[in-house]
């Protein structure tokens, strides 16, 4: 199955919630790679922004999210709430410069 193209944006939005809620649990990259499977290279690219969509997916939020013990609908929230400030403050910042 062929996995979508992720626009970069979005990739460093669901790094950065991937990196908090492992930080919050205390984990390091590496322990969670070894709790979800999924390699260390891979988790790393996906943290740092740099993995491409077609190099991960829902199988891999999925492992993730099930080592942090959250749900996977968790790290997506997480994900698009980091969107949703960025794009606001992107506006606000357009605005203030009006």
């Amino acid at each position: 199955m062929k996995k979508h193209r992720v626009p970069e944006a979005d990739r460093k939005f669901l790094g950065a919630a991937i990196v908090n809620m492992r930080q919050e649990r205390g984990l390091s990259t590496e322990e969670l790679s070894e709790r979800s499977g999924v390699p260390l290279s891979l988790l790393g690219r996906i943290e740092n922004g740099e993995a491409e969509g077609d190099e991960w997916g829902l199988r891999e939020i999925c492992a993730v999210s099930a080592a942090m013990d959250v749900a996977a609908h968790e790290i997506m929230e997480r994900w698009e709430r980091y969107a949703e400030e960025a794009g606001t403050a992107w506006w606000q910042t357009k605005r203030a410069k009006e």
